[in-house]
């Protein structure tokens, strides 16, 4: 069993991976049959059978594998974070997911690194952060599945409401919260079915992102539970890309053209106040700091103005 010696280099653990395929089911059923003793199971009948849960888990741990042998999965060991009603839970993970979690690591198939708490927002809080031990790593690279037979399970929300805090917030839904996601399923349905890649790049990574298919999917956020907040739209790899990645992009082997909305925010603003902007919002033209040049000027504007607007 390894040491997790950086628990910050990690990302949340994804409840939605799936997968079908014999060899998947194979593995998990000989970790279960082999590793978890039935009292850590025992209980009510689940919602999603436990060993269905153990398939979530080790294929999740099995794509952050993928991507990066030493990227940790971030999960909670509270038994009030496993909400089986949440909207934000389709295939229906339940806290028996801690035990499970126990007798890998007992068994010597996770490395985990325990959770820490100093209080309500203490920066230094964080879950406890698990990945695949050199155990586990070696029958993934044994296996006789790949990164494509692992997919997602179906009805996963693509609107999210936030809190202050990050965190998902439950709701009932509107007629416009449907409207909403019946418009995104269907951009994800388009999205899904084109070819998007940059032809240039041979390996599938720019810098720190993953250009693939696995990562097109596209979700709108609202935040500080208030839907007049935020909403962008939040997924596809293009989006962590800088312009001048965005601009060798092909989709179905054409390359792609990117529409430049100068000074949005504030284009936007003024429109509600009637005024129409003319040129470029963040440019004054002038110096108004001694010895700071007009391009460093603008860009130290724009960052300043961005950050007004979009404070809490």
């Amino acid at each position: 069993m390894g040491d997790i010696e950086n628990p910050w280099h990690s990302r949340p653990i994804d409840v939605h991976r799936w997968s079908a395929h014999p060899e998947v089911a194979a593995l998990c059923d000989r970790i279960w049959d082999e590793y978890l003793p039935s009292d850590k199971t025992s209980g009510p009948k689940p919602k999603t059978a436990f060993r269905h849960q153990l398939r979530v888990l080790i294929l999740d741990l099995y794509v952050a594998w993928l991507e990066d042998p030493e990227l940790c999965v971030g999960v909670s060991m509270s038994s009030n974070y496993w909400d089986t009603t949440s909207r934000y839970n389709a295939i229906h993970i339940s806290k028996k997911i801690i035990p499970i979690i126990h007798s890998l690591d007992e068994a010597g198939l996770l490395d985990l690194a325990k959770g820490s708490y100093s209080g309500p927002y203490v920066r230094g809080n964080r879950t406890t952060r698990i990945r695949a031990s050199e155990v586990l790593r070696g029958w993934f690279a044994e296996a006789a599945f790949q990164r494509d037979d692992v997919g997602r399970v179906a009805g996963e929300e693509l609107i999210v409401l936030r809190d202050t805090n990050e965190g998902n917030v439950e709701y009932e839904d509107t007629d416009e919260t449907i409207r909403m996601r019946e418009e995104l399923r269907r951009y994800n349905e388009v999205i899904a079915d084109a070819f998007i890649d940059i032809p240039s790049q041979e390996e599938p990574r720019v810098d720190d992102v993953t250009i693939d298919h696995h990562y097109k999917r596209t979700r709108r956020i609202f935040s500080r539970s208030d839907w007049n907040l935020n909403g962008r739209f939040y997924g596809g790899w293009w989006q962590s890309l800088n312009s001048d990645w965005r601009s060798r992009i092909f989709i179905n082997d054409t390359p792609v053209v990117e529409v430049d909305f100068r000074g949005l925010h504030v284009s936007l603003l003024s429109l509600e106040a009637g005024v129409e902007l003319v040129g470029d919002p963040h440019d004054v033209s002038e110096r108004l700091l001694g010895g700071i040049p007009l391009v460093l000027q603008r860009d130290l504007i724009k960052k300043l103005v961005l950050t007004a607007i979009n404070a809490g």
